[in-house]
């Protein structure tokens, strides 16, 4: 009898689909004419935008057929289609059009992210915005697990068995600045075990780790879930490439 689960085996994006990431919403504080987002799921988070900001047009891409249908009687427009199989000139979609483009949870599930914001940058008003949400790979729990012999895939979180890629700040800022956009804004998901230490440098005992004199800045690095980035488009002329 064969006992093996694999972690694929559930529908990974059913926890996501109709929870509107306010979260990202509140990061938003003008209003955006026009806002396109790649995987809209069943279009939670693009009502939610419809809802705070009135008369905005919110145009979803989404892989996934059943949920793109509900996202249809959400949206402005749906387009069902994967991100990195399709030329966007093709779906009809014109350049420097959007205000802003969403990737919340997305990045981390492509082969060539940086292909991917590189080619969506030139969707993007001259002064247009990405505004994104990216797991963070250098996660304290992560890096105890690795020491003890564990990557260990599961359905959700962190090692979600559907990531393909994994960054670390470093990495996020290396990827955003090296493919035409400038971070002006970024801010995380933070353990609570970081608000216990009152005085900085500090010493940490991770258990199997432990860390001596360790700046504010450097332990948070340590405990985020997950980073939220605003990178807006910079001109042509200034970007060097991927």
């Amino acid at each position: 009898m064969n006992n093996y689960i694999s972690p694929l085996k559930a529908d990974y994006r059913s926890k996501y689909d109709d929870t509107p990431r306010i979260d990202l919403l509140n990061l938003i504080a003008e209003t955006p004419e026009r806002v396109l987002e790649i995987g809209c799921g069943a279009g939670a988070t693009g009502l939610a935008f419809k809802q705070k900001f009135r008369d905005i047009e919110f145009i979803g891409l989404e892989p996934e057929e059943k949920a793109a249908q509900i996202a249809q009687t959400r949206l402005d427009k749906v387009i069902v289609s994967d991100i990195e199989k399709v030329q966007l000139d093709s779906l009809g979609l014109m350049k420097e059009y959007f205000d802003l483009i969403i990737c919340a949870d997305v990045l981390e599930h492509l082969y060539d992210p940086w292909k991917t914001i590189f080619t969506l940058r030139d969707y993007l008003k001259p002064d247009g915005k990405m505004l994104a949400s990216i797991p963070n790979i250098q996660n304290i729990d992560i890096i105890n697990n690795l020491l003890g012999g564990h990557w260990t895939y599961s359905k959700y979180g962190l090692l979600d068995a559907t990531h393909i890629r994994f960054f670390t700040l470093n990495e996020i800022i290396k990827m955003f600045s090296g493919t035409g956009y400038k971070m002006i804004q970024c801010s995380h998901a933070t353990q609570s075990e970081l608000e216990r230490i009152k005085k900085w440098p500090a010493d940490i005992d991770f258990g199997k780790i432990v860390l001596k004199n360790v700046t504010r800045d450097e332990a948070s690095k340590l405990f985020v879930f997950q980073y939220f980035v605003i990178a807006q488009k910079i001109p042509s002329g200034e970007v060097t490439g991927i």
